[in-house]
This record gives structure tokens, C-alpha cells and sequence, in this order.
């Protein structure tokens, strides 16, 4: 900073202090200002002086003020008598916006040479990412004393977008999603399902759109070996994305651990859909609240490095396998901290192993409505085409106690010959809720039957 232009920064700190002391009203400006951004020590003991002044709610003039720094013995040090009194000299409150802001850049630039100056001191390489990071948010004109700058203006909020979801309804982008179910009900496979269709577009389980296909998909399952995981994405026709090197996939097979605080991790994530089977195996510790919310601060950190979404695998508790409904509080194993971090939850239940036809239903949807309940089939589908059949679209499954058997509900009076009543109105036209209704069965059992 040349000399020139360190008597024109004193002059305006002048004109400052000057204008509020001939107009108070204009105080308030100076909230993004604090003492340390004046230059001269004599201006910074004023300023302080002054906003003591104000909040002792004392008369704030030329007089009162020399009289408060006489009583501290601060006069001589702020220049003298004359010096204080000369302030009015330069006031012109009219200019005042322009003074704070001339004052606020002036001090920005001081502790841009200081920072400076400590980066070509420093020799660790953390110490050196802090300074930078200082310099980056003093560059982007956030001040550690303009306390504004930590919300959201008024602008933000007005133009936020609403929710948004990669794939509609379903996949909700700068959100989390976990997959919640019973080890072997299929959360592995509806994940995969999801990735091929991030990488190929079109409908995911041939009902939820693709809004945007990935640029990147980083799939990381550190409870699978790469053999085994290698035949599922060749079951998916994914090997050719890993080709591509659009897919990118870790297992228990790769070298090390890794953290999801990793920094080349973090790199990765960058604009990604990032996919962790199962979830919990990146958390330290056991499912307790404490360990679930350093886990969600770790998850919150992919999102601040830029990750497009992220979607996870989580096991239930084993109760659920006798529940014949879905709550977030029972598709989801641990704490309830899990669940409240979340975007959106899916939960599964295998309805019928040999088919492998799994009942999806939403247990927690933030920010928008969710589908009712449906049901995919994989078998033989999946090993035929690399794709789930839809048998039972939302509004056509039911509840998932239409589809568990052995659990005190009454067996269906004549059951056989209703099945063939169904089959014969539905080849007469007749819609699944018209079905159900004239045999006195819910939608879902009326689909159910209609599927086999």
C-alpha cells in the first residue's frame, strides 16, 4: 500500500468518524465494521470509544467524546484536543455509505498482504491450506466480523430453487437417501438398478424419471469383495460405464480404508452420485446418537464438496422381519439421528423371495410428496435384461400387510374362484379398484393376484 494511498484511508477514517459525530443517525451503517478495520491506532480508539458510547447510551458528540478520552487517558494517545475536535472538519455524512465501504476494502487489503506475507513463512502444508482458506473468504468478501455474512440474504431465499430431484420423485439432489431393509431383501440390486439408470437415462424401475443423466457415479461397498460385486454390475450391463470411466467402484478387494473425509475422495465427489453400500460401515464406533451425528456431519461434508447426490444402504433392525408395516422407526437399524438427516427414505421388504418381488414403500419425503407403495419383481427380469419389472405400480400395491402372509389375517373365503372373478373383469375392462371393490379384497391382493 503506497503512501498516497495510505493518507487518502486515514483522510476517509477521518470523514467516518467525523460524520457521526455530526450525525448520529448514520451509525447503524457501521455494522460491518469493527476497530481493527481503521488503519491508525488513534482512529481505532475513537471508534471503539464511540460504539461504547452508543451502547451506554451516553450523548455522542465532538464535546462528550474528548471529555470520555480525557477520563481514560486516551486523549494524547488519540492525537489531542485538537486532533479530536479537527474530526468535524472532514464529516460529511451525506458520503457515508461510500466511507464505510471505502474503509471495509482498504482493511480487506491490509490482511491480504498480511496473509500474504504468513503463506511465504509458513512451511506445513496444513498451516498453508488454512491461509488460503482465509485468503479465499476474504476474496469472496466474507469478513470473520460481519456477522451478515453468515445467513442467507434476502435474494438467496427469493430465488432458492425448490426441491430437486435427479430422478423425479424419487432422488433428490443436494439431499441425502438411504435405502432401508433386511440383509437380502434387495437393497444392493435397487441401488445398481438406480445407478444404470443415472448412466443410461429413461425411467427408473420404468416409472420414476431420469430428470439428468450422471456425469459421474462413485460406488463404494467395503462389505463385498470385487468378485462377487463384479458379477452384480456385470448383471446390470454397468461394466461398460467402468470402461467409460463414468463408474467408478471401490470394494473390500482395494488396498487400505478409506474415509469419506479423504481429500482425493472429496475431489472425486465433486458434481457426483455417490453411492455407499452399506452406509454404516463409514461410521466410527457404535449406532448411538453421538456416533450418528459425527455421521451426518461426515455425509454433510460430501455435500459441501460439491456431491450431486448421495444414497445409501442401511439395515434394519431384525424386528422388522415380523412388522407388517413401514416407519422410518423400523426400516432404519440405530438411532434416530440417522433419520432425521435424511432427504428422503425408501424402505424394502421382500414380499416373495423365489420372484425376489420386493415391496418399496416412502417413509420419509422432505419437501415433497411421495408416491404411494409399489412392488418390482427381479427374477427373471434382471437376469434376462439387467432391469426390474414394475409389477405393481404406486397406487396398485396395497399395503405391505396385503402381501405378508402367516400373520393372524384371515385366510380369503373361496379365494380360488375370486382369483378367476378377477381375471375375467380384468380381460372384460374392468380397473383394479372396480376389481377389488366387487370382491370385497384390497387393491393390492387384487394385483397381487393378477401378477402370478
Amino acid at each position: 500500500m503506497t503512501t498516497s494511498h495510505s493518507d487518502a484511508v486515514q483522510q476517509i477514517e477521518r470523514a467516518l468518524l467525523g460524520s457521526i459525530l455530526l450525525d448520529n443517525s448514520v451509525s447503524p451503517q457501521t455494522e460491518t465494521l469493527s476497530a481493527a478495520d481503521f488503519s491508525l491506532d488513534s482512529h481505532r480508539r475513537i471508534y471503539r470509544r464511540i460504539a461504547a458510547m452508543f451502547e451506554e447510551q451516553c450523548p455522542v458528540d465532538i464535546t462528550t467524546l474528548g471529555l470520555e478520552l480525557a477520563k481514560l487517558g486516551e486523549l494524547d494517545s488519540c492525537g489531542g484536543p485538537s486532533y479530536v475536535g479537527s474530526l468535524l472538519d472532514h464529516a460529511f455524512p451525506a458520503n457515508f455509505p461510500s466511507y464505510v465501504r471505502q474503509v471495509g476494502e482498504a482493511a480487506c487489503e491490509r490482511r491480504y498482504i498480511i496473509l500474504c506475507e504468513r503463506l511465504v513463512d509458513a512451511s506445513a502444508n496444513d498451516t498453508r491450506r488454512e491461509i488460503l482458506a482465509e485468503m479465499q473468504d476474504l476474496l469472496s468478501g466474507k469478513s470473520a466480523r460481519d456477522w451478515r455474512s453468515l445467513f442467507h440474504s434476502y435474494d438467496e431465499i427469493l430465488n432458492a430453487p425448490p426441491a430437486r430431484f435427479v430422478i423425479d420423485g424419487f432422488l433428490q439432489e443436494e439431499g441425502i437417501t438411504l435405502i432401508g431393509g433386511l440383509a437380502g431383501h434387495g437393497k444392493t440390486l435397487c441401488m445398481l438398478a438406480m445407478v444404470r439408470a443415472l448412466l443410461e437415462g429413461g425411467k427408473l424401475f420404468h416409472h420414476f424419471a431420469v430428470n439428468k443423466t450422471a456425469d459421474r457415479v462413485i460406488y463404494l461397498i467395503p462389505e463385498a469383495g470385487l468378485g462377487p460385486f463384479s458379477a452384480r454390475l456385470k448383471t446390470f450391463h454397468l461394466q461398460e460405464h467402468v470402461q467409460a470411466g463414468r463408474l467408478f467402484c471401490r470394494t473390500l478387494s482395494a488396498e487400505g480404508q478409506l474415509a469419506l473425509t479423504d481429500p482425493r475422495l472429496l475431489d472425486a465427489v465433486k458434481g457426483a452420485d455417490v453411492f455407499l453400500d452399506t452406509a454404516i460401515r463409514f461410521m466410527d464406533g457404535a449406532e448411538d446418537a453421538e456416533n450418528s451425528r459425527a455421521f451426518a456431519d461426515t455425509l454433510f461434508g460430501l455435500q459441501r464438496a460439491g456431491a450431486r447426490t448421495i444414497c445409501g444402504a442401511h439395515h434394519s433392525p431384525k424386528s422388522f422381519g415380523k412388522d407388517n408395516f413401514m416407519t422410518l422407526e423400523n426400516v432404519l437399524r440405530g438411532s434416530g439421528d440417522i433419520g432425521a438427516m435424511l432427504a428422503t427414505c425408501w424402505g424394502l421388504s421382500q414380499v416373495d423371495a423365489t420372484s425376489n418381488r420386493i415391496f418399496v414403500q416412502n417413509v420419509k419425503a422432505r419437501d415433497f410428496s411421495a408416491c404411494e407403495p409399489f412392488i418390482i419383481q427381479g427374477r427373471p427380469a434382471i437376469d434376462a435384461s439387467g432391469y426390474f419389472d414394475l409389477t405393481e405400480p404406486p397406487g396398485f400395491a396395497g399395503s405391505l400387510e396385503d402381501h405378508k402372509q402367516g400373520r393372524g389375517r384371515p385366510e380369503i373365503a373361496n379365494k380360488d374362484s375370486k382369483i378367476a372373478e378377477a381375471r375375467r373383469m380384468k380381460e372384460q375392462g374392468s380397473s383394479y379398484r372396480q376389481i377389488a371393490r366387487q370382491l370385497g379384497v384390497s387393491v393390492g391382493t387384487v394385483s397381487g393376484w393378477l401378477s402370478q
